[in-house]
Order: structure tokens, then sequence, then C-alpha cells
């Protein structure tokens, strides 16, 4: 008994003594909220970089290249585009070539861009290939529902609920809030036309100071469209030609129709296509058609051979018969067209003279 007393006491020492300790736990515990949000917006915390794997893509691209290619960035819209500038083996070069690529590949596509840029050098040309800008996103429309009918107007029958009223979410789609998304998404197709248009003049000014006279815009794919969309802004520059390589229409409904820009052009015009499958023969057969009612006769198309399964022919299939169709169809052509300087015979002078 004598021993539990002094125990006791012990614990109740030890309880009031927990007292203080617990209370000014609970004191720095319920700090005002006003002081914790005054404490973070000191906090200097770097705002978020989001990621742009199109730029990302370009940069490595760029840094992939060797000595031979000079990377070249050009400025749109306050972004940077990748150009591939690639100078003739030659110290006369006969000309530059602009290369639009398709618009999912890019600047150094493998199968086509690469062997065409870099190989077309060696035949006396210079090439600059371009990355088209990304097509801007689609405009996500907002959401209309059909307005919900009171419930008094919901009238039911033995077989069944009877038909409601017809949902007015037709009427929706010409409401102010659509039309405005409509006008808007058609003016970002139009800049992004407009930006097509404002890169291949900055890549057109990086050619001017190259030697050679004449000028190709080669258009591949998809890129086709883009590059004859280019040309037929100032289709009377002197000493400048259009490639159509394996044309095709983009799918965008925004995008500049081929057709018609081949109908309406006076220009010369190269179409080159592969026949490859029934619907490439449908397209080249309505490019033909378009053509000849339109009357221009500086139109060619020519169709190329497939790709050779020679392992020593395959590096060069596609070049040399571009390399080919320069020559007979523009070079030499325009060689024709340059009338010949008369040669002057050396004079003789008499004595005293």
């Amino acid at each position: 008994m004598k021993l539990i007393k002094p125990l006791i006491f012990t614990l109740f020492l030890s309880s009031v003594a927990a007292l203080p300790a617990a209370e000014d736990t609970a004191v720095e515990n319920s700090v005002p909220a006003s002081d914790s949000i005054e404490n973070s917006d000191t906090d200097t915390t770097p705002a978020r970089a989001m990621p742009d794997p199109a730029q990302q893509r370009q940069t490595d691209l760029a840094k992939a290249q060797d000595s031979e290619t000079e990377v070249i960035w050009l400025e749109l819209n306050d972004q940077k585009q990748l150009a591939l500038l690639q100078k003739a083996a030659s110290p006369s070069p006969v000309g530059s070539i602009l290369i639009f690529p398709d618009r999912d590949t890019g600047a150094d596509w493998p199968s086509i861009v690469h062997p065409l840029r870099t190989q077309m050098t060696e035949y006396d040309w210079n090439t600059l290939s371009l990355t088209l800008p990304e097509q801007p996103a689609k405009a996500i429309p907002e959401r209309t529902l059909p307005v919900l009918q009171e419930r008094s107007q919901i009238q039911t029958t033995a077989e069944g609920a009877e038909e409601l009223p017809e949902s007015p979410v037709e009427d929706a789609i010409s409401t102010p809030e659509s039309r405005s998304t409509n006008a808007s998404e058609e003016t970002n197709d139009s800049d992004y036309n407009k930006l097509v248009t404002e890169l291949g003049q900055l890549a057109s000014d990086q050619l001017k100071n190259l030697d050679g006279n004449l000028t190709v815009i080669l258009g591949i794919g998809e890129g086709a469209t883009w590059a004859m969309h280019y040309f037929s802004q100032d289709e009377n520059q002197k000493d400048r030609y259009l490639v159509l390589l394996d044309p095709v229409q983009p799918i965008d409904s925004s995008a500049p129709k081929l057709i018609e820009m081949l109908s309406e052009t006076k220009a010369p015009v190269l179409d080159l296509w592969f026949n490859s499958n029934q619907f490439k023969q449908q397209q080249a057969a309505l490019r033909k058609r378009t053509i000849r009612r339109s009357g221009n006769n500086g139109y060619q198309q020519i169709r190329l051979n497939q790709r050779t399964n020679d392992p020593r022919r395959e590096p060069l299939w596609l070049t040399r018969q571009l390399r080919g169709i320069l020559k007979t169809r523009i070079i030499d052509r325009q060689a024709e067209k340059s009338p010949a300087m008369p040669k002057v015979e050396p004079m003789e002078l008499a004595p005293g003279s």
C-alpha cells in the first residue's frame, strides 16, 4: 500500500506536465488559413513548360545531320521551322530544288526526301527541304443538350410513353455560338494556308544567294498540293518550275484543291506519279483530263518506274529518274530557248592601219 501511493502521485504529476505541451501543439496547428496562403504566395515556383513533340522532333533531326548539311531555322509565326540545305557538289550548279515534303513526314524522310535532297547534289543541284508547320487543332464545339421538357408536358398512355417533341439539337447547330466556332475554324484554316505561303517565301530567300539560274518547286505526296499553292501565288517568276511527285489531295476540307489549281494554272507543270494501285491511276487520269480542258500545253505527265529489287540500283532508283526528267524536260529546253551567242571572228588588221 505504501508503494502504490507514490506511484499514483508520480502519474498525476506527469499528466499535469503534459497538458501545457498539448495546448502549445494545438495552438501551432491552428494557424489561420490566411497566414498559410501568404506564405505560399512568397514561394517562387517556376511555371511548368509544356512539351512540344513536333519541335522536339525537329531539334533531334537537326542534331543528327552531318557536316554536308546546313541546318536552317526559319522564323514563322513565333516558331522555328527546320529546313535542311545541301549545296551542289559542283562549282557551277544549274539551280536549286525546293522540296515540300508530305505533311506527315519531314525535312529528311528516309524513303524519299533524304535520297533526293542528298543525291541530287551530285547532279549539279542545290537542295533545300522544308518542314511544313503543324495543322492547327480543330476547335471542339460546345456540347448542347436537348432542352428538357417540363414533366407536365410528358404524357404517357397505357401502351407506353408518347413520342416526345423533336429535340432542338439540329436548331442548336445554327446558334450564334456554333456559327462563331465555324468562323474561327475557317480563319485558322486561312491562316494556315498563309503560313505555308510565307514559309515558301522564307525558303526561297535562302536560295537567292546560291549559284544557279533555275528553281524547281518539288512537292511530294500531300506536299505537292501545298507546293502548288505556294507556286500559284506568283506563276510569272522567271526560271521557276513546278514538279509534282506522286501528288495527293489532303483530306482536310480546308486545304487548297489540287484539281482546281491545275485547271487554273497556265504555267508548265511536271506531274510524276507511281502506278502502284488503281486509285493512283484514276487520279492521274483525272488530272490529265482536267489539264486538257484548260488548254495548258505546258503540262506533262510522266509515269515513274517502281522501286527496283536490284540492291545495286536501289539507292539511286528515284534520283536517276528525276535527274533525267529535269535534264530533258527543263534544262535542255531552257537551253533551246536561249539564243546562242554569235561567234565573233578575229579581225585582221593590215599593216599600217
